[in-house]
C-alpha cells in the first residue's frame, strides 16, 4: 500500500467506526472520585442506560482515561477522517497525515479496539 492509500485506508476505517458509534458529544460522569463513565445523549438507536443519565460509552474509567475518551467522540473522529481524505485528494503527502494514518492502522493491526 502506498502512502496515499495508507491515508485513505485510515480515513475510511475512522469514518466507518465513527458512523456506527453513538453520536457525540460524549460527557463525563463521575461515579466516584476515582472511577466514572463516559455517556452520550440517548437516541433511538442508543437508549439511556439506567443510572447513567445517558447512553453508556464506557465505565470504570480513571479520570484521565474518561477525559481522553470523551474528547475523541465520533464528531472529532469524523473531522480527522475528513482532513485525511482532503490530504489524500490533494497534491503530495503530508507527513503528519501519514503519521496519523500509520499509527491508527498499526493500533488496529496490533489488536487495539478489537473485541476478544
Amino acid at each position: 500500500m502506498n502512502d496515499i492509500e495508507t491515508i485513505r485506508a485510515a480515513a475510511r476505517l475512522m469514518r466507518e467506526r465513527a458512523e456506527t458509534a453513538c453520536p457525540g458529544p460524549w460527557f463525563i460522569t463521575a461515579m466516584s472520585g476515582r472511577y466514572g463513565g463516559v455517556v452520550a445523549k440517548p437516541t433511538a438507536d442508543f437508549p439511556e442506560d439506567r443510572g447513567y443519565d445517558g447512553h453508556l460509552i464506557g465505565e470504570s474509567l480513571s479520570a484521565a482515561h474518561r477525559e481522553y475518551v470523551a474528547s475523541w467522540d465520533p464528531t472529532v473522529t469524523l473531522l480527522v477522517a475528513e482532513w485525511l481524505e482532503d490530504v489524500a485528494n490533494g497534491d503530495g503527502v503530508d507527513r503528519h497525515a501519514l503519521g496519523i494514518a500509520r499509527a491508527y492502522l498499526a493500533a488496529i493491526e496490533q489488536g487495539a479496539g478489537v473485541a476478544a
